[in-house]
């Protein structure tokens, strides 16, 4: 059974007093550190998607170059034979 003293900021449990403002200070603090590290996490993720997006883009121009060389590999071969 759980009783509330208003005047302490104790809650009186059957095996011991808790402090709830301690209790609501430390998860208010965890919460903090978890939105701090998610804040965090996100800017690493927007910095990893945009280099992603940047390789991405750099694979397809080396691929349309490559492309490009053979096609003038090809008319090469076509033009002399």
């Amino acid at each position: 059974m759980c009783e509330y003293n208003n005047n302490s900021g104790r809650a009186e449990m059957a095996g011991g007093d808790i402090d709830l403002n301690a209790l609501l200070v430390q998860k208010d603090l965890h919460i903090r550190e978890q939105h701090d590290q998610i804040l965090r996490l996100k800017r690493e993720l927007d910095g990893v998607a945009s280099e992603r997006d940047l390789l991405l883009c750099e694979v397809s121009n080396l691929r349309f170059e490559l492309e490009m060389v053979e096609l003038k590999r090809l008319q090469d071969e076509s033009s002399v034979g």
